[in-house]
């Protein structure tokens, strides 16, 4: 989860338990433990979407999903620096399926990245195959509702992640421009 790359403890979650619901406690490899492991995995998730969605400014919930990466580090690292950039985030907000800019977030990453073995969506349209752009391909009706998903198939392993982020829109700009303390 990403909305800009700060770390805020306005954006923050936590689960505590101390004991008081009086319930026995879980344990590990059981059936209850994977039932919680589950759950909380579930809404924790749901709490990150909605984080992100509810972003300052934002107009659109981004998910970046990075495939084939050499281990899950590069992905998590790879999708990480797509969700953070803002060259990506604009590119989001004005509806450019602009693959430079994602390419190049994640080639300066420090993720493992052949260029030649990439390929990446906008929505389900596969806009570069091998590291070239797509012939017609036109990625631009995938970027026009309120969720845009880019998928990036590093093609060097089976390294996987997710990041969730949002775009940055003008009023991004100007409710951090205007804040004073």
């Amino acid at each position: 989860l990403t909305v800009d790359g700060d770390m805020s403890t306005n954006d923050t979650c936590l689960v505590l338990a101390n004991g008081a619901a009086g319930a026995g406690a879980i344990e590990p490899d059981s059936p209850a433990y994977h039932a919680f492991e589950k759950a909380l995995g579930e809404v924790m998730t749901g709490l990150a979407k909605q984080l992100a969605a509810d972003g300052e400014g934002a107009t659109k919930y981004i998910e970046i999903k990075v495939t084939g990466a050499a281990t899950r580090e590069d992905a998590r690292t790879a999708a990480k620096a797509i969700g953070n950039s803002p060259l990506v985030k604009t590119a989001v907000f004005g509806e450019d399926p602009n693959w430079g800019r994602v390419l190049c977030a994640a080639g300066y990453s420090g993720a493992f990245v052949d260029p030649a073995c990439v390929s990446l969506w906008f929505g389900d349209v596969l806009i570069v195959k091998n590291g070239e752009p797509v012939p017609g391909a036109d990625a631009r009706p995938a970027l026009q509702g309120k969720e845009v998903h880019i998928t990036l198939d590093l093609g060097a392993g089976s390294g996987e992640a997710v990041c969730f982020t949002c775009d940055f829109s003008y009023d991004y700009v100007k409710i951090n421009g205007e804040y004073h303390t």
